[in-house]
């Protein structure tokens, strides 16, 4: 009998096994699904149910919004969607795994995809239809999606083409829509040092782990980062093609602060590690509570096809950065008001060393 019953349990195991959605024991949960639909280019439904749901957000990657709030990144959201479609269409039998936290706040299954040999959130990143977006303690594949993200911004893939790049990061444009700021802290993964949430541009892209609070970059092992620099200066104002009203291109750094700033060795660049010459500003360079400084120069920001514009303390520690799309004649790109978001269009009648209008 006990032959007969051990019989029996096996069968039944091998049974249990049979269906579609099967964990397998390995360093991360994974599971056999197939998948339902493409929702956006970082979200999937599946046909069978996984830990409770049948949702899933793709781990460690942010994809340009589709439609958050009625409102979309477009085209770079309706491009990503349609490429992960094609990627996974209706039926494509994928393997979900998941990483230290399973699920999300709405209940949604945390997973890389793979098809076959295919890391699906890696290649959407690779492709440039999807950012990465690291969020501790979800940290696998960190130095892969990152080299991906690199590789793809390095040559102009999906929403980092030059012609037409995105001028928003896709949770940037939630806070931006949502009238939310940014709410979580910022650490550099090879450092291990961290900044408040509004000092988030301080963290290269490709160095960024995110932490919904102090407590988690502290128990990850992080420290708070200090000497780098004011981080409450802003650039203001950029106008890159002079002509007949303005004879030089222009960046303006505005002090929004209630004290004086002495910005002695802070650097102006177009491109961090590349581009034109860095420029030092010099020793003894003050700007005072709520004023403004302006650098003026010639033939250093490109007209056509866009260019970044980097504010960096003396520590090389990146303050504040900007990229345009793309430039006219005598206009500038403006925040609105001081320090505020930047305008969606030039500005016709620029501001240079005062106010924005």
């Amino acid at each position: 009998m006990k032959r007969v019953y051990l019989t029996i349990l096996s069968s039944l195991m091998l049974l249990v096994a049979s269906f579609t959605v099967s964990p397998v024991q390995s360093s991360a949960a994974t599971y056999t699904a197939t998948v339902d639909y493409v929702v956006d280019g970082d979200t999937v439904h599946l046909k069978e149910s996984v830990l409770g749901t049948n949702k899933v957000r793709m781990l460690s990657i942010d994809a340009p919004e589709s439609n958050y709030q009625g409102q979309a990144q477009n085209p770079w959201g309706t491009n990503a969607k349609n490429y992960l479609t094609q990627l996974l269409p209706s039926g494509t039998q994928v393997t979900i795994e998941t990483d230290t936290e399973e699920k999300d706040s709405y209940g949604r299954l945390l997973a890389h995809i793979k098809k076959g040999t295919l890391n699906i959130n890696k290649e959407m990143v690779r492709q440039g239809h999807a950012v990465t977006y690291y969020i501790w303690p979800n940290m696998k594949y960190f130095t892969e999606y990152q080299s991906a993200y690199l590789e793809a911004k390095q040559n102009g893939r999906g929403m980092w083409n030059p012609s037409n790049p995105i001028n928003e990061l896709p949770f940037e444009f939630r806070d931006r829509i949502s009238g939310q700021p940014q709410d979580k802290y910022v650490g550099d993964y090879y450092t291990k040092t961290y900044v408040d949430p509004a000092n988030y541009k301080q963290i290269p892209i490709e160095k960024r782990v995110f932490f919904f609070n102090e407590s988690d970059a502290i128990s990850a092992g992080y420290t708070k980062s200090g000497g780098g620099g004011n981080t409450n200066l802003v650039i203001n104002e950029v106008l890159p093609a002079p002509s007949s009203t303005f004879t030089k291109e222009f960046v303006e750094i505005y002090n929004p602060t209630s004290s004086s700033v002495d910005i002695s060795g802070y650097v102006i660049d177009d491109i961090v590690g590349g581009g034109s010459a860095p420029y030092t500003i010099p020793s003894g360079t003050i700007i005072p509570a709520k004023g403004y400084f302006v650098w003026e120069t010639t033939n250093y920001f490109n007209n056509s096809g866009g260019d970044d514009v980097t504010l960096k303390a003396p520590n090389g520690t990146i303050i504040d950065q900007y990229h345009y799309s793309s430039s006219a004649y005598d206009q500038s790109w403006y925040r609105l008001p001081d320090g505020g978001a930047w305008s969606t269009s030039q500005d016709a009648t620029p501001t240079k060393g005062t106010s924005n209008n």
